[in-house]
């Protein structure tokens, strides 16, 4: 793993909720090589989002976007793991996670967080002091 490209994912996703705007896919796999496999792309992104927070706090991996406006399956798989009650309780108990409108409500509630959360850490600095090792990261 590159831990350059992932300072990069996380400095594009710190400017991008600093700015509250969302980063399309597209814009992430132009990060990467043609021949560099999906999952070292995701990994990259999924380690680039706990540099910024916990992602069982806060993940800004919900600053992904895909056409239909929603992140992908990776931010969803994060926060039903790391989330499992406040996924069940947009979702439902048992729920496949299918619901385009559920999902709509879980990822605009947890923008809305990462907004707030980005807002409040620019005034601390530049995106340097931000980015932190996930085993030190804390959820605010």
């Amino acid at each position: 793993m590159n831990p350059d490209r992932t300072r990069d994912i996380a400095a594009m996703l710190l400017r991008a909720a600093r700015r509250k705007r969302l980063v399309t896919y597209q814009e992430l796999h132009a990060l990467f090589g043609r021949d560099e496999p999906l999952h070292s792309r995701y990994r990259a992104l999924e380690d680039a989002a706990r540099s910024l927070s916990d992602c069982a706090c806060l993940d800004y991996g919900c600053l992904m976007s895909l056409d239909n406006g929603l992140p992908g399956d990776d931010f969803f798989n994060r926060f039903r793991h790391g989330r499992p009650r406040e996924y069940e309780k947009v979702m439902g108990f048992g729920s496949a996670g299918r619901s385009t409108t559920k999902k709509r409500l879980i990822a605009d509630a947890e923008r809305v967080r990462v907004f707030e959360h980005a807002s409040q850490n620019a005034a601390g600095g530049n995106a340097a002091n931000t980015l932190r090792p996930y085993a030190t990261s804390k959820c605010t």
